[in-house]
């Protein structure tokens, strides 16, 4: 039936699902059939911080186990994969949301601080695709939706490191798009959210929290993750119920000959020319700008 997602057998991992984003597409998954590993690093006393959303799910009538492990470990990621077929089945869904940002100064911050970034944001995402994607090429069927973000695509202030981790995903999106093999149902997309989540709380006001959730970005994930979606190497910026397709775009071709370097470069001029990824999200949360504006 049009507009009826359904996912009945099949199995989804998602990472970084203990709260926020990630929570939030279990959470979706979950109730629209799909078995879930709710994956997660464990709480800094080492509990695990994925049970409570198992059991969140679990409580609703949705089936989900927990996965307690860093998304950047090749073993962690290779007992993700153990977990989801020991419970539910060789996993054909992978939503890759674990990440971390912290806003300082490029002049200050050390190589090793953004190698810790990176090693999450980036390898992380890396290691994952690894070991799921054997399966799904070997199925002939998956979906993969890594959390990609404005900064990546428009720039970020005291974010340079951030920025480069999801500026990274549309590489890796576009590119397994293109490895996909002849004959196979695999589709690989970003989603740049926008939302109100414990690691945006310092930039979005806490009055905005049910106008940004992350509920509202969940079905466009879920969407992703379907059999409806055939598409493949996209970008779809969403939040606050709002959605978008992302394009990266070349202009006209200008020859050297036609004057001097000076001159032919100048004239490249993007057209519109985004100055911050605020502005981007200023259309995707119009009310929140307004009101702070305001």
């Amino acid at each position: 039936m049009t507009g009826t997602l359904a996912f009945s057998g099949r199995t989804a991992i998602v990472t970084g699902a203990a709260k926020g984003l990630g929570r939030a597409h279990a959470h979706w998954l979950a109730a629209h059939g799909c078995a879930v590993i709710v994956s997660n690093r464990p709480a800094p006393d080492g509990s695990s911080s994925a049970r409570a959303v198992v059991q969140e799910i679990v409580s609703k009538g949705g089936r989900a186990v927990a996965h307690d492990g860093p998304v950047q470990t090749p073993e962690a990621a290779a007992e993700m994969v153990r977990v989801a077929r020991q419970h539910f089945g060789t996993p054909d869904i992978f939503v890759s949301n674990a990440g971390v940002q912290a806003f300082r100064d490029f002049g200050a911050v050390t190589l090793e601080e953004m190698d810790a970034l990176l090693d999450i944001n980036l390898r992380g995402v890396l290691v994952g695709l690894k070991a799921v994607w054997p399966a799904m090429v070997e199925g002939g069927y998956g979906r993969i939706v890594l959390t990609g973000s404005s900064a990546g695509l428009w720039g970020q202030v005291g974010s340079a490191d951030y920025a480069a981790s999801k500026a990274a995903m549309v590489g890796i999106a576009r590119s397994l798009a293109i490895d996909v093999p002849a004959g196979a149902d695999i589709c690989v997309n970003v989603v740049a959210p926008t939302a109100y989540t414990p690691m945006s709380a310092g930039s979005i006001p806490a009055e905005w929290a049910d106008y940004a959730s992350p509920d509202h970005v969940a079905p466009v994930v879920g969407w992703l993750c379907s059999d409806r979606c055939s598409t493949s190497g996209g970008i779809y910026h969403a939040g606050a119920g709002n959605v978008r397709r992302v394009q990266i775009l070349e202009g006209p071709v200008r020859q050297l000959s036609e004057g001097d370097i000076d001159s032919v470069m100048r004239s490249l001029t993007a057209q519109p020319e985004w100055t911050s990824s605020f502005a981007s999200g200023a259309e995707i949360m119009p009310e929140l700008v307004k009101a702070m504006k305001a």
